[in-house]
């Protein structure tokens, strides 16, 4: 098999192995009461970054890999940027748990509005089309570059995720979708409408 295409197969494998962790993390965190400790939170969100991220990392991954940039080296940059990021959603899953539903619901609609950004729409561009990114930089800089146009895209998404209940498997799954969906699929670039219409959704669900 072509090398180009053996890593995003194991980026699929970790990926598996980061749900499986994060439904075994989850089972000794109790979420009613918060986060945790912060030490076992950024456990739970290195678990759950290499699940949702992964999957739509690996594109980008692959092309590292074609144009002779080290794709471990790449991916481990971008997750590094995403494990910083863990300590700031660890404050923001302490605030959103003790703040009741109708601060949960706003910071959704947030998520909701930012979808029609221009900063996500210039973010979810070139997140789906990293080739230059690679072309100009090495691949520990274009991981982290490649993190930070992510995290431009999918910010307010792990947002929503946090508001809807970081503990639930269900909306871990659907926000993971929707980044995918986003920056993979041919459809992506018109994705952020409909999401945003479901974040709406989910916005009244949790405020009524």
């Amino acid at each position: 098999m072509p090398r180009t295409f053996r890593l995003p197969a194991g980026l699929v494998a970790l990926a598996l192995a980061g749900w499986i962790g994060t439904a075994l993390l989850m089972q000794g965190m109790a979420f009613m009461d918060g986060p945790g400790s912060i030490g076992s939170f950024l456990w739970l969100w290195i678990a759950m970054t290499a699940a949702m991220m992964l999957p739509s990392v690996a594109p980008a991954a692959s092309l590292a890999t074609s144009v002779g940039r080290s794709g471990t080296v790449f991916v481990g940059a971008y997750l590094a940027l995403w494990l910083v990021t863990g300590v700031l959603a660890f404050e923001a899953a302490r605030g959103l748990m003790g703040a009741g539903r109708w601060i949960a619901a706003g910071a959704i609609l947030a998520a909701a509005a930012y979808q029609f950004s221009p900063l996500k729409d210039a973010c979810l561009r070139r997140c789906r089309s990293p080739l230059g990114l690679l072309l100009r930089h090495g691949a520990f800089a274009a991981g982290l570059g490649h993190g930070v146009v992510c995290l431009g895209c999918c910010w307010a998404l792990m947002l929503a995720l946090l508001a809807l209940g970081v503990g639930s498997m269900f909306w871990m799954g659907a926000v993971a979708a929707a980044i995918f969906v986003e920056k993979v699929t041919g459809v992506g670039a018109r994705a952020p409408a409909p999401v945003a219409l479901a974040l709406l959704g989910a916005a009244v669900w949790v405020a009524l």
